[in-house]
């Protein structure tokens, strides 16, 4: 049962396919009387065949019995049928390619081998029906599909008007968008998305797209950019689709608009305002809707192809970014292999802290092998630390001369190499240092400048410094060679982290912009000016968004899509001090000026975790595994926070 949904997610819905008695018909389009008794085996009226596959001519192991007419499109019309013979009678959908039009019976012929084609493949998915048979006789074309029991959206909604809402809505786009982004991962484009073209089968079976007739098979990605047949139902078509070139989005534009109807009960028709040359859908809509689905829809149904989401995926990422996975019982999509929500949630307890003696941990990073963490401290000392037991491995001194090796003020930040086996730390003296771990020797690394804030080395161990003058120190670790300056931030760098991939660094500064790198050339992508206050924290997620925090307190979350709109998913009353994301990318952490360490559940259990420092979060980082975090604070301490073992 779905939280928020009854059973079909409306009372009662009885199936007329099934419950009106039911005749035999003729499949003869020029048959006058089609009606036959029910266990006729030819038409009265026109002497045809009334079995599909039944031929003097042609030889076919099953026979199909049409029974009720369900429907009539462009391309042929369906009936519901039983398959002669079998015991139990299988009950199935019988669409019968139409005869006539202005396209020759050559290209009709290779359109219904092409549909077979491609529901031979698509129908392996589980919310696409099936392909039982194909049929290629003297009485015509047919293609036989499994039958999927339910009433269509539309019906649901002529027989419910006031159904729609914000929860139907999450289930249509949770369901559905996976969907969506199988076939377009297949090459093809459905290109008739509406309410008629979606199925709800009785709970908890998900949401079931059908009817393929009008989809396109795009087999290079050229064919988009080439004029082609003008398809599609009036008002659900995207624009571009209108003019025959339908891409991708053009089905995420239908399945938009569908949720639009879904939400008023109007059709798109009423909902566009031609004067203006935009949408107006709020006014009419039956119960409110939050912001942040809005804005998703927005974005959908956008008429400009460039502002439109390009992708399934992405629509389906900024709905668990906005945190929509749950809000009004929706549920996630079955292909989705995180539990559900009636599951037990996860919990975030402490396993133990460690007391500092006299100093703050100023920087924190986890080897990459998950058994130790480094700390760059504000008493210079850069120390190595046993994860499984808290014990101190090793801690490198501060210089107590103007020669020796070591930080001559407080340490501000540490980072790993991919391999484990060296450290970086940097601090107010300005100082690079590497450390070898095998032998606990180090060297001091050429950088000039103010104070270093940030560290960041990639999977190939490039290795980017953030200095208090605004600069960047880009270039290989270790090899002796100068480093590049970048030096577009006119203040201070406050962060840097660099995506799963190693191909783009990401900068923060107090001059309130995020800055994306390529690596290694260090060459500046694109600059995001649209945060409101300093940033203060910058974590990577793994499908590609960013995630900062700001001394304004918010965590924000941008994407390649959108640049310009970055996305609020958390408040807090003091500034943002650290982020880290999991690995796994389930959980996202965010530690705050006011000591509280805030652990948010990405994967869609409106499930969020505070726990609390005396004071200022200082570091976060997460373990390998994404089972521990660490957390360190100006309250002198390190705290260790595992994933209770029950939950999970």
């Amino acid at each position: 049962m779905w939280p928020g949904f009854n059973v079909g997610f409306i009372p009662v819905f009885r199936n007329p396919d099934l419950e009106i008695p039911l005749a035999t018909l003729c499949v003869n389009p020029a048959c006058p009387r089609p009606e036959n008794l029910d266990d006729a085996v030819v038409c009265a009226a026109c002497g045809q065949s009334l079995l599909v596959g039944d031929s003097a001519t042609e030889c076919c192991a099953k026979r199909y019995r049409c029974q009720r007419h369900l429907g009539q499109g462009g391309f042929g019309r369906t009936y519901l049928a039983v398959e002669e013979g079998s015991s139990p009678p299988v009950v199935c959908v019988v669409k019968q390619m139409m005869p006539g039009g202005d396209h020759p019976a050559a290209a009709k012929l290779d359109r219904f081998h092409r549909e077979a084609d491609r529901l031979a493949t698509l129908g392996q998915h589980p919310q696409i029906p099936a392909l039982l048979g194909v049929v290629d006789s003297a009485q015509g074309q047919f293609l036989v599909q499994g039958y999927i029991p339910g009433p269509s959206l539309d019906q649901l909604m002529q027989l419910s008007p006031d159904l729609g809402g914000e929860a139907l809505v999450q289930r249509v786009l949770y369901e559905l968008l996976p969907v969506l982004a199988y076939i377009h991962d297949q090459g093809v484009i459905h290109r008739d998305i509406k309410p008629a073209n979606i199925i709800a089968p009785p709970a908890p079976q998900p949401l079931v797209l059908v009817d393929f007739g009008a989809a396109k098979a795009v087999a290079d990605p050229a064919q988009l950019k080439q004029t082609a047949t003008v398809i599609g139902s009036a008002g659900y078509a995207a624009p571009e689709q209108a003019l025959g070139k339908a891409v991708f989005a053009s089905d995420i534009f239908s399945l938009g608009v569908t949720c639009l109807h879904l939400l008023t009960g109007l059709h798109p028709f009423d909902l566009y305002s031609v004067g203006d040359d935009a949408w107006v859908w709020r006014p009419f809509v039956t119960a409110p809707v939050s912001q942040a689905l809005g804005r998703v829809l927005d974005r959908m149904v956008n008429r400009r192809l460039p502002e439109r989401y390009g992708t399934a995926q992405a629509v389906l990422a900024d709905l668990r970014w906005s945190g929509l996975a749950v809000e009004g019982g929706a549920k996630r999509s079955p292909q989705s292999s995180v539990r559900s929500s009636g599951s037990p949630r996860p919990t975030w307890e402490q396993r133990f802290a460690l007391s500092l003696p006299g100093f703050v941990a100023n920087g924190l990073a986890v080897s990459p092998q998950g058994r130790a963490i480094a700390t760059a401290c504000s008493d210079g000392s850069v120390r190595l630390w046993d994860c499984t037991n808290g014990e101190q491995i090793h801690s490198f001194s501060r210089s107590l001369g103007m020669f020796g090796l070591g930080h001559r003020g407080p340490a501000n930040a540490v980072a790993f190499t991919a391999q484990g086996d060296t450290i970086v730390s940097g601090g107010d003296d300005s100082q690079l240092i590497r450390w070898n771990l095998a032998d606990y020797s180090g060297q001091t690394l050429p950088v000039s400048g103010w104070q270093i804030s940030a560290l960041a080395i990639a999977p190939d161990d490039t290795l980017a410094v953030g200095s208090g003058d605004g600069r960047i120190y880009l270039g290989p670790l270790g090899q002796g060679e100068t480093p590049k300056i970048l030096v577009h931030h006119q203040d201070q760098v406050t962060a840097l982290a660099v995506d799963a991939g190693g191909n783009l660094l990401v900068s923060g500064g107090r001059d309130r912009t995020i800055r994306l790198w390529s690596l290694p050339s260090g060459r500046l992508t694109r600059t995001l000016t649209a945060p409101k206050a300093p940033i203060t924290a910058i974590a990577c997620h793994p499908d590609g968004r960013i995630l900062s925090g700001d001394q304004a307190g918010h965590g924000q979350v941008w994407s390649a899509d959108s640049p310009d709109d970055g996305l609020i998913i958390h408040k807090s009353p003091s500034p943002v001090t650290a982020l880290a994301i999991s690995p796994s990318g389930d959980w996202l952490a965010i530690g705050a000026d006011d000591g509280q360490l805030t652990l948010i559940n990405l994967q869609g259990l409106n499930q969020t975790t505070r726990l609390r420092h005396a004071w200022a979060i200082r570091a976060l980082a997460f373990t390998p595994d994404s089972r521990m975090v660490v957390s360190t604070s100006a309250d002198e301490t390190i705290r260790f926070w595992c994933l209770d073992p029950v939950g999970v």
